[in-house]
């Protein structure tokens, strides 16, 4: 089964199951879910390049 690189995104980062997508969360979840992912890789790329 192909899913959406959405889906895909927020089911790899463990922030929900494929399951819970279908069944438990709307749409405006999965996007909230992307956007904390975005940030957390923002935040975590400038904790990089602070410690050098």
């Amino acid at each position: 089964m192909n899913v959406s690189p959405a889906i895909g995104r927020v089911v790899s980062c463990r922030m929900a199951t494929l399951h819970e997508l279908q069944t438990v969360y709307g749409s405006q979840d999965l996007y909230d879910m992307l956007e904390v992912i975005a940030v957390d890789v923002h935040n975590e790329t400038l904790l990089s390049s602070a410690r050098g």
